[in-house]
């Protein structure tokens, strides 16, 4: 299965994976330093969210991706998506039956009478050789990206997808993914965001490194 075609636009930069190489290796992966990492993931996605997520409920869920990850030859699939959406909102993971309000003028939503079998394409690509041949940041740039442009449930997506993309930093011995809930670093994201929906994805994969690296340093 080939990638799609926003994969050309995924040609790592010596800059970003320099630096993020550099960090790891002075990052302590401890367990204290790993729970460190995901407490700051957790703090701010409640902080993008407002009052959408329940802290004991996404604490659960981001416990559960992380032993995910480490696991030998861990893998991702539709059913950890829907375990991971049903952890995080406390209810049983259903595939959305309407169609969603778009996210942004770039957004086309799936039609939900397609959504089962997009969601299984998606995930058998992420099975290929050719996806394990990304950087683990550029695989959950991929990952964020396709799960929010199918849009699967009828909410609490994003928390979800930021989630699921950090099944493949932290499978990568990275930090789990986050993003900074100050404006100017929110202002950074939507653009960049949305410039990824253009099929232009480097903003977002450079955007998600330089997160990854604060988060090392803190």
């Amino acid at each position: 299965m080939e990638l799609p075609i926003f994969n050309d636009n995924l040609k790592s930069s010596a800059s970003w994976t320099e630096a993020l190489a550099a960090e790891r290796k002075l990052w302590n992966q401890s367990a204290a330093s790993a729970a460190k990492a995901r407490n700051h993931q957790i703090e701010h996605l409640l902080r993008r969210a407002g009052d959408k997520l329940d802290q004991d409920q996404l604490l659960a869920a981001a416990e559960k991706l992380s032993g995910w990850a480490a696991e030998p030859n861990a893998q991702f699939g539709k059913d950890h998506l829907l375990e991971l959406h049903a952890t995080l909102t406390g209810a049983t993971a259903v595939l959305r039956q309407n169609e969603p309000r778009p996210l942004n003028a770039m957004h086309d939503p799936t039609p939900a009478i397609l959504l089962p079998k997009m969601l299984e394409m998606a995930f058998d690509w992420f099975s290929t050789d050719s996806f394990a041949e990304l950087h683990g940041v550029e695989q959950a740039t991929v990952a964020y990206l396709r799960l929010l442009d199918l849009y699967p449930f009828p909410a609490v997506n994003e928390p979800t997808a930021m989630l699921a993309a950090s099944f493949y930093t932290e499978r990568a011995g990275l930090p789990p993914l986050v993003i900074l809930s100050d404006d100017i670093t929110q202002a950074r994201f939507n653009q960049a965001f949305e410039t990824a929906q253009r099929m232009l994805t480097q903003p977002l994969v450079e955007l998600f490194a330089e997160m990854l690296r604060k988060a090392m340093e803190r």
